[in-house]
């Protein structure tokens, strides 16, 4: 996965990534929103064609995994990301990556 700088890190509006999810219809909680855009972060982090889509899910990942963490402890972090049923798409649908 690539390592984003500081400046990627500061670009993440994790914010907004939540409220696109509740306006495609996530009813999750804000934590189980979190944990599954960590995955498909990750997801786009490691397999996207493009290097700048790549830097900016690895970006969206840490800030993501931090603020959960810190959120709910990193326990409960690894139990969210486990359980999680991954991203909601465009469609309203939940999709776990696969891996």
């Amino acid at each position: 996965m690539p390592q984003p700088s500081p400046a990627d890190l500061a670009a993440v509006d994790l914010d907004a990534m939540v409220a696109v999810a509740r306006e495609r219809g996530d009813t999750r909680s804000d934590d189980e929103v979190m944990a599954g855009l960590i995955l498909g972060a990750e997801f786009m982090a490691t397999r996207h064609p493009d290097e700048g889509m790549r830097v900016r899910a690895a970006a969206a990942s840490v800030v993501a995994t931090r603020r959960l963490a810190a959120r709910v402890g990193p326990d409960e972090a690894a139990r969210l990301l486990a359980a999680s049923e991954g991203p909601i798409d465009e469609q309203g649908e939940l999709r776990r990556p696969p891996g």
